[in-house]
């Protein structure tokens, strides 16, 4: 458990710099939220389904 706790820590402080974030707890929300869009459309996808007709995801 602790070894994943450590490599999501390093996930998200990569996601902070690269994306020029200045505080942990705003990349932190930023990360689960980029992270739960990209399976919810993976989901879609093995679904047959098409993200690309979806307002949800359009915006990414």
């Amino acid at each position: 458990m602790m070894y994943m706790t450590m490599t999501v820590a390093i996930l998200i402080l990569l996601y902070k710099k690269l994306n020029s974030i200045k505080s942990y707890k705003m990349a932190k929300y930023d990360f689960t939220e980029e992270l739960n869009m990209e399976i919810i459309k993976e989901i879609v996808v093995i679904c047959d389904g098409d993200p690309s007709k979806s307002q949800l995801f359009s915006s990414a």
